[in-house]
């Protein structure tokens, strides 16, 4: 791309993307939740032993969604959370070093994706309810309190947890994406021209899948599993519901006060990839100022924003000396 076009570009990203509240009202509206559901169905898949390690699938009801849960090992609960457009397989590198470590290692499908349910409507995808699908997943198993591991899209729905449900969570790793309040750079609303992008039903979703998803590969860079991306998104309804998280959460809307959130309690690692280019490590830098417990920034350079795959093992490290 030339110069004159490289900024005729960003010219252009700029004038669309506005700040955007939809995370903001989310937040604002955690206030009490009823939480429902108990364990439908259990398959043992994996008996445990000295040297196997228990491993069990779940299905839980939660408002009428059934929510597919990876349950590995036994120990400490860690609960980890994908974002777009993954699913729990994004863990593949992290849950066996965390059994090996003496964790139980929990990695739900959020709702939308992967084996969970595609319930209808945008509204269904707000962080509202992603936050009482993981509190309805810990009442499910029995657990009082966990460590939270999250990425992209779970990241909000891990900072919200955090301060809606203080005594769930034990400790916080956050990747990618900083706190809901945290302040917006001018990079940061360069680099979210997508977000505005998905805003537009029907429109975003034919764009996408276009000559064998060719927007879609474009915007991910080779990077993240491409290929399971496409194959897990051309299911009916599939690449919809992924999108109705921006949607839900994102739309953009007139400027108004950001709510008053409490400090997040759970002691708390902020970690940001050198080469996102989704998100500007700046704003993460800026999160521990929201955070009442200790904090802890890490920066992975030569990673892209799928930190999980790309420093799998710099990840693994940070995660044992963080949660031990």
């Amino acid at each position: 791309m030339n110069d004159h076009s490289e900024q005729k570009s960003v010219s252009s990203r700029r004038w669309f993307i506005v700040r955007f509240g939809g995370v903001l009202a989310a937040a604002a509206a955690l206030t009490k939740i009823a939480f429902g559901g108990r364990l439908e169905r259990e398959s043992l898949l994996v008996p445990a032993s000295p040297s196997t390690p228990r491993y069990t699938e779940h299905h839980i009801p939660r408002d009428g969604v059934s929510l597919h849960v990876e349950d590995h090992g036994s120990g400490k609960p860690v609960v980890l959370l994908h974002g777009w457009p993954d699913s729990a397989y994004l863990w593949r590198n992290q849950i066996p070093f965390l059994v090996a470590n003496g964790f139980r290692a929990i990695a739900p499908d959020q709702r939308g994706f992967g084996r969970s349910d595609r319930p209808e409507g945008v509204a269904a995808y707000s962080l509202q309810n992603a936050v009482a699908d993981l509190v309805g997943i810990l009442d499910a198993l029995g657990i009082e309190a966990a460590d939270i591991v999250a990425h992209d899209w779970g990241a909000p729905v891990a900072w919200l947890t955090a301060t809606a449900h203080p005594n769930r969570v034990r400790r916080l790793v956050v990747l990618s994406v900083p706190h809901p309040l945290a302040p917006y750079t001018l990079r940061q609303r360069e680099m979210a021209w997508y977000m505005l992008f998905f805003q537009f039903e029907g429109i975003a979703e034919a764009w996408l899948q276009r000559d064998n998803w060719a927007l879609f590969r474009e915007m991910l860079r080779g990077n993240g599993d491409v290929d399971r991306y496409i194959s897990d998104l051309s299911r009916p309804d599939a690449l919809k519901a992924s999108l109705n998280w921006y949607r839900a959460n994102l739309a953009p809307r007139l400027p108004e006060p950001p709510p008053e959130l409490p400090l997040v309690e759970a002691p708390t690692l902020g970690i940001w990839s050198s080469n996102d280019h989704y998100l500007d490590g700046e704003r993460m830098k800026m999160s521990g100022q929201f955070v009442k417990g200790r904090w802890r920034y890490e920066q992975i350079d030569g990673a892209s924003h799928w930190i999980p795959l790309d420093a799998a093992d710099r990840l693994n490290q940070f995660l044992i000396e963080w949660l031990g």
